[in-house]
């Protein structure tokens, strides 16, 4: 018996202007920042209403602390507030400690659909 339950990936993809973007009907966005030790933090809130009731919060919260890595620390979440009226997400919550392990999980549920 296949699992009735959408892929937060999907979901994901469409806040990231990928397929399913169009499915977005209303976005809200929250900024602060703040000093931490001797750097500066940044936290950007979006929440994002879908056309079947979803609402999905994409968090980003980085700081101005110089990093010589490819992909240099920030914390990534995407968390589900309100299931509207689908059947169910998997999983609820997703984090990531940057952007490429975010691009790559991404890539990784490509074939998941809405």
């Amino acid at each position: 018996m296949s699992d009735p339950n959408e892929a937060l990936a999907a979901y994901a993809r469409a806040i990231m202007g990928g397929v399913g973007a169009e499915r977005i009907v209303g976005r809200e966005e929250r900024n602060e920042s703040w000093r931490e030790a001797d750097c500066e933090v940044t936290l950007r809130q979006r929440d994002y209403r879908f056309d079947n009731g979803v609402l999905v919060r994409r968090a980003i919260e980085m700081d101005d602390y110089p990093s010589e890595l490819a992909c240099s620390e920030c914390w990534i979440t995407y968390e589900v507030l309100e299931l509207g009226m689908s059947p169910g997400i998997e999983p609820l919550r997703k984090s990531f400690d940057n952007a490429c392990r975010e691009a790559y999980w991404l890539r990784y549920h490509a074939d998941a659909a809405f």
